[in-house]
């Protein structure tokens, strides 16, 4: 395509997303396997609305520079292609603290601050900042009651993300971003989102998940296996475990006799 006039012609027709996707291309535009055919039409409308703006500036320019006749009919302005910034920016300037699992020993958390926390991290209020992870694994946490509360110190301007080793696989964790003041009293400033670690061994349901795609409905149900477990035995003893073991005069731990059922 030479211009925007004959690409704007050409849209009008029906295109397949093969064509709209080789004529974006064409145009130095940045072509994603996940678009749609919607998506790059719209990527293409786009382009040409860029187009008609560059073009009726470059005209304005001319007439002011030239005698006020008319353009050629025959004349077409050739579009160059105008490439979109795909930087990334360093901060969007929101609060937002994201925990994400890595596997089920390691959480990873990333965050960003708005301008106002970022002047008030250097204010001498702030003693340190850190970073403090709950275990709230099947509770309703009110900020007090968690299971275990780990703390790491943070760089909350300089660092942007910390990778932290959690004990327990499985596990529901609570991430939380505060600070000490002068007084060592903890302040909480962004929490982030409930993170559920994955577990590390098979899982040991025997139900079975079902999708009905027509329906769109989720249908769990018992598996056609053993429905009813099996019963176990296990050693025991009708003694106390002081009389299970008995200390030698050398310090090392002898077995004596066991009594009782299951053995």
């Amino acid at each position: 395509m030479s211009n925007w006039l004959e690409l704007e012609e050409w849209l009008k027709q029906e295109r397949t997303i093969q064509e709209l996707k080789a004529v974006a291309k064409q145009l130095g535009l940045t072509v994603r396997k996940q678009m749609t055919k919607s998506d790059v039409r719209k990527m293409l409308e786009r382009f040409i609305e860029r187009a008609k703006l560059t073009s009726s500036g470059k005209t304005v320019n001319a007439s002011s520079a030239t005698s006020p006749s008319k353009p050629s009919a025959d004349s077409k302005s050739v579009v160059q292609p105008v490439k979109e910034d795909l930087t990334i920016p360093e901060t969007y300037n929101k609060d937002k603290l994201v925990a994400m699992s890595v596997n089920p020993h390691w959480l990873h958390f990333y965050w960003d601050f708005s301008q106002e926390n970022k002047e008030f991290f250097k204010s001498r209020e702030i003693v340190k900042v850190v970073l403090r992870v709950y275990d709230v694994t099947y509770i309703e946490f009110d900020g007090t009651n968690a299971h275990r509360t780990f703390e790491v110190t943070i760089d909350p301007i300089n660092l942007k993300n910390y990778y932290l080793n959690v004990p327990m696989p499985g596990a529901h964790y609570l991430g939380e971003i505060g600070y000490y003041d002068v007084n060592g009293t903890y302040k909480a400033l962004i929490r982030s989102n409930l993170c559920k670690m994955p577990v590390n061994s098979p899982s040991q349901s025997t139900r079975e998940r079902w999708m009905d795609l027509r329906k769109r409905r989720r249908i769990v149900m018992p598996s056609g296996g053993m429905l009813t477990p099996i019963i176990e035995r296990v050693a025991g003893s009708v003694q106390g475990l002081e009389h299970l073991f008995r200390i030698s005069g050398a310090g090392s731990i002898s077995v004596i006799r066991l009594s009782g059922k299951g053995m």
